[in-house]
């Protein structure tokens, strides 16, 4: 089975992993959850680590924007969940994804970068575009010399409704896809008027195969490469949270992909 999760990730670019958080595990994540939402539940603004929703506009677009229509202490995504909350680290190791899954991918084990929570509230838990993640990674990263391999685990269910993830399969192989948006602002920089969230363009992406959602039960992930494209939509239902973790794992770069420019549609 393993030896066909491995093929599925280098071929398609992500592959599903069944029961990779159960019991104790899943119970022990959201524990951790829950005291992520208690650190943020009197924030009004968002900030790095911890991003706030904000209805019609999205929370990226209304931190970047100054915060405007953000709700209080709502998390759409925190960053570093695994020094706010240790519980995270301490759980990842438990489950040996870095040694596991993750170096069953890579040939070696990763080494954990980041990790995150990734909240989409009912009503008005926003979309997230279509991007790659390694055109996220710093300059201190090495995206040259490095990859990135990602462990997405559910802690409820992720349905096609409430936003589970979506992934363009093989588009890890065809190079790094041109972003268009803002970038996020720095520290003491003035807000941004229309902030974009960095995506890449319907007119750039592949044609090649359609888009392939992936739903999750509790307790089950996806893995995929940080050259895949990937997007979820927006929770549009009235009652379904969908709440998942990520650990973010460096690894040696794949010998199936490449930094080069995808080659894109010029409209």
């Amino acid at each position: 089975m393993a030896d066909t999760h491995d093929r599925e990730l280098r071929e398609n670019g992500f592959v599903r992993l069944s029961g990779v958080a159960a019991g104790d595990a899943l119970a022990r994540l959201r524990s951790a959850v829950a005291r992520l939402e208690e650190i943020a539940r009197d924030r009004t603004v968002s900030s790095d680590d911890f991003i706030l929703e904000a209805p019609g506009i999205g929370g990226w677009a209304a931190w970047q924007q100054g915060g405007s229509g953000a709700l209080t202490g709502v998390l759409r995504s925190a960053d570093r969940i695994h020094e706010h909350v240790p519980e995270f680290d301490s759980v990842q190791r438990s489950l040996d994804l870095a040694g596991g899954p993750v170096a069953g991918a890579a040939g070696s084990p990763g080494t954990l970068v980041n990790a995150f929570l990734w909240a989409k509230p009912p009503v008005v838990g926003s979309a997230k575009p279509w991007h790659q993640d390694i055109a996220f990674a710093p300059p201190s990263f090495g995206a040259e010399e490095h990859g990135i391999v990602t462990i997405w685990i559910a802690l409820e269910p992720a349905t096609r409704a409430n936003g589970c993830l979506e992934f363009i399969p093989g588009s890890h192989l065809l190079g790094l896809f041109p972003h268009t948006g803002d970038r996020e602002r720095l520290p003491g920089e003035p807000p941004l008027t229309g902030a974009v969230e960095p995506h890449v363009a319907d007119r750039h992406l592949p044609r090649e195969a359609d888009p392939v959602a992936v739903p999750l039960e509790p307790g089950s992930a996806v893995m995929f490469d940080g050259m895949v494209l990937h997007r979820s939509a927006p929770n549009t239902t009235a009652a379904q949270p969908r709440t998942a973790v990520s650990f973010v794992y460096r690894v040696p770069r794949p010998s199936w992909t490449r930094m080069e420019p995808a080659a894109v549609a010029r409209l």
